[in-house]
């Protein structure tokens, strides 16, 4: 879930929360409110009344008004207090629907007698009122929640434009390009601080991969004469005839052993002068060719194996080195014919948008994840080779800005290069 949608639900919510607490809360002070209004109207009732009563010994005239009724009743008994109170009635002047009344009630003494007065004024103006003040209330905040959210929306999107113009960036961002990340200022305190720790966490990652790239670099460098001297001298004692009678095996070993240590230097040669940009990319390739050029040369390996060798080629012209296109074609085939089975099957698919190359396999699908790191290999295969095949077919895409991906389909290990 993206920060803004967060916000914005954490925002509503509370708001909505908060808008209707505070609803409640204005309906019932407001309520409060026009009832002791309601209440004052009727107390000046009875205070007119009294005063009528007292200046002229009867009680006034009953004039009853459209919202008011005034009863007089005569009673046994003369209460000291006066009554406020509630309740449903029939209202006469309205089709007799029962609605609301606020009633006030004494007692008053008349000359000799005792009257019980009751005085009703009906809500309904009042209940208007605060069904009105409701649905204002909730117009206002519907309207409210709705400009938040999109003043909101405008609001931060803006604000967080650098912060995605520094996400931009950092995709982009190629460590082996050796190039500084650049981030401008923003000015926005949290925003240039972040910036900021980016750039220093870049330049000490670079720093740190120049150091390795440099010591990978002499370490394949410097062990070539060795690996040259231990290679001659063991094809010396391969040709004598006491050794080899009584050290055939452990000779084959380090033979063995050199050799494969041989094409690793080499590999990893290879890989630091492809990092450093060693290789011109401006040749004119035509790919095609090369493919057909490479089959050919592993034509007597994919006998040996059976495998049947499915191309469907179109004339392809890149822009690239090409040794380089060679290592890329030659490291996917190698792979394909050393981890087929018997009789399996590899077919060559070439557009000018996609070079695809899958192959049949007893291996189960691999972790696309890891698929490309150095030294990975897959624990049911054999350790003959060094695990910096597609390594480096992925370091040619990335000088080269081609893409290199993985899948399994249909029991085919595919391996595709979108040129």
């Amino acid at each position: 879930m993206k920060l803004f949608s967060r916000y914005n639900r954490i925002n509503i919510t509370a708001s909505i929360v908060v808008f209707v607490v505070g609803s409640v809360a204005f309906y019932f002070v407001l309520r409060a409110v026009l009832l002791k209004q309601l209440d004052a109207s009727l107390h000046t009732e009875q205070t007119e009344i009294i005063s009528y009563v007292q200046m002229h010994n009867k009680l006034p005239e009953v004039v009853n008004a459209y919202n008011q009724q005034i009863t007089f009743a005569v009673t046994n008994e003369l209460k000291p207090e006066t009554i406020y109170y509630s309740e449903k009635g029939k209202d006469k002047e309205d089709n007799g629907e029962m609605e609301w009344m606020r009633k006030l009630a004494f007692d008053i003494k008349v000359g000799d007698k005792n009257y019980h007065v009751i005085i009703t004024k009906s809500q309904v103006e009042t209940e208007d009122m605060l069904q009105l003040v409701i649905m204002v209330g909730a117009g206002m905040i519907a309207l409210i929640l709705l400009a938040g959210y999109v003043v909101n929306r405008m609001v931060i999107k803006r604000l967080w434009r650098p912060f995605y113009k520094t996400v931009e960036e950092v995709e982009q961002y190629q460590l082996a390009k050796q190039q500084a990340l650049q981030l401008p200022a923003t000015g926005v305190s949290e925003f240039d601080l972040l910036n900021h720790q980016l750039i220093s966490m870049t330049d000490r990652a670079q720093q740190d991969y120049q150091v390795v790239k440099e010591f990978s670099a002499n370490a394949a460098h410097e062990m070539q004469t060795p690996l040259a001297v231990i290679r001659t001298n063991t094809e010396a004692l391969m040709q004598d005839e006491y050794v080899l009678q009584h050290h055939d095996k452990s000779i084959q070993t380090i033979g063995q052993s050199v050799n494969r240590l041989t094409r690793l230097n080499h590999d990893l040669l290879l890989l630091a002068r492809i990092e450093n940009g060693q290789f011109s990319l401006q040749e004119k390739i035509d790919l095609d060719k090369i493919i057909l050029q490479k089959t050919d040369e592993l034509s007597e390996l994919l006998a040996s194996k059976r495998i049947t060798l499915d191309t469907r080629l179109t004339p392809v012209h890149i822009s690239c080195n090409h040794h380089l296109a060679e290592v890329i074609v030659n490291n996917l085939l190698n792979n394909a014919i050393r981890y087929n089975k018997e009789g399996g099957i590899i077919k060559i698919e070439l557009t000018p948008q996609q070079l695809i190359i899958s192959n049949t396999s007893l291996l189960p699908a691999l972790e696309k994840e890891k698929v490309s790191q150095r030294f990975y290999r897959h624990p049911n295969t054999k350790a003959d080779g060094n695990g910096l095949g597609l390594s480096i077919v992925k370091q040619v895409c990335a000088v080269t800005g081609y893409t290199l991906q993985y899948d399994y389909q249909q029991g085919l290990h595919v391996f595709s290069i979108t040129l």
